[in-house]
């Protein structure tokens, strides 16, 4: 091999070493940041330690009795490369919990990965497609709330696109809106009044021994929905991976830990324990964006401690869905504000959901109710709200029809 040769082959080995440390890292070779034990949990309580008895031998969130209760999954490198990681993984892991919470009903919840990465770095909350945290998203979605998807399209761009020399997000950043006014060119606004979702708690799993890691992730997972994890990513998994139960050679060192990832259940195979977990590479990648890791073992790393939940809340989309709130080309509005869509008839309404909720939870107690005199006294309790809902009745209809009245 001549000389000439010899120097293409050795850019295109620099090349292949190079793009293998950034495709695969979340912090472009940046020491990856110590957060501090104050942040490791807020407003949480962590479920009960399980024991191997009462966890199944397989489970996964994409089918509990036949039923997906996760999302679509995403790609975190297009149009363009971005380490967004910490983003894909953590708010896969929320808007998965979100659709668990609300037992898979409605349309699914996209969060806006976008509407993070241009925001967050600006309160001092990652650093956009430099890399970031769990920890990050989680502060972020408390302080501000996140919209979804359809306030601003993932584009693999960070807050470094708009002017330095600004002190908060663009108002524009976190929502906007495009629509052609006087049959003009189009007119671009910001949303100022977007559905927001938010945490209400996180927490990181945290065991006072090695041992129980793996235990504590599986019943983290069973009880309360998938968890975000870092993970090494090694050149060989990164671009060697095709399917199955990855073998990590277990010669990586903690300095090659630099992603995050979906873990959202478990399995066996043939006797081989394994995870099952969810990256942001693309659909195209491993079984259809989701990869199989040895469990038990520490493969990667993704059993080294360093493991995230939250728990997220819908407020605003419940208060759309019980007609507080109202939709429109500029943001939400409130009900009582918005004219048009406020009548007279939607009060006693309200009150009568409110009296049907009661009922729903008096119902519950009744059927766990095993002292006559407790089941007695629920029985005469739902005889008189049932009463008040048929006077709601009548004073809605004399509201709707004063002939009625």
């Amino acid at each position: 091999m001549g000389l000439h040769q010899k120097m293409i082959v050795f850019l295109l080995l620099l090349v292949a070493a190079t793009i293998s440390i950034v495709d695969a890292g979340c912090y472009r070779g940046r020491p990856k940041p110590v957060i501090p034990p104050e942040l490791h949990h807020w407003n949480d309580e962590p479920t009960q330690l399980l024991s191997a008895k009462h966890l199944p031998r397989n489970f996964d969130w994409s089918d509990v009795d036949g039923q997906n209760l996760i999302v679509a999954s995403w790609g975190q490198h297009q149009p363009i490369y971005c380490g967004s990681c910490w983003v894909h993984g953590t708010l896969s892991m929320v808007q998965d919990r979100l659709k668990i919470r609300k037992k898979g009903k409605g349309p699914d919840v996209m969060l806006g990965r976008q509407s993070l990465l241009n925001c967050a770095a600006y309160e001092g909350m990652g650093a956009g497609c430099d890399g970031g945290d769990p920890i990050d998203v989680f502060r972020y979605m408390a302080k501000f709330g996140l919209p979804d998807e359809s306030c601003n399209t993932y584009s693999a761009t960070d807050h470094t696109k708009f002017d330095q020399s600004l002190k908060h997000c663009p108002l524009g950043a976190v929502c906007r809106n495009c629509m052609p006014i006087n049959d003009t060119a189009d007119t671009c606004w910001a949303v100022k009044s977007p559905i927001l979702y938010k945490v209400k708690s996180w927490g990181k799993i945290e065991t006072s021994h090695k041992s129980e890691q793996e235990a504590a992730m599986m019943s983290e997972i069973y009880q309360r929905g998938p968890i975000v994890c870092s993970v090494a990513t090694p050149e060989d998994f990164t671009y060697g991976y095709r399917g199955g139960i990855y073998k990590d050679p277990l010669n990586y060192t903690a300095d090659t830990v630099d992603h995050n990832v979906e873990v959202t259940g478990w399995g066996e195979e043939h006797g081989e324990p394994y995870w099952i977990v969810r990256n942001s590479w693309g659909t195209f990648w491993g079984e259809l964006g989701f990869f199989r890791i040895k469990r038990g073992i520490n493969s990667l790393f993704l059993e080294d401690g360093d493991c995230w939940y939250a728990e997220p809340e819908h407020e605003m989309e419940d208060e759309v869905e019980d007609g507080d709130l109202v939709g429109s080309m500029y943001g939400v509005l409130d009900a009582k504000d918005n004219k048009h869509h406020e009548s007279p008839s939607s009060r006693p309404n309200k009150l009568e959901k409110a009296v049907n909720k009661v009922l729903e939870e008096i119902e519950k107690r009744m059927e766990k109710a095993s002292d006559s005199a407790v089941h007695t006294a629920a029985l005469e309790a739902a005889d008189a709200l049932q009463k008040i809902g048929a006077t709601l009745n009548g004073l809605k209809e004399s509201i709707t029809d004063p002939a009625a009245a």
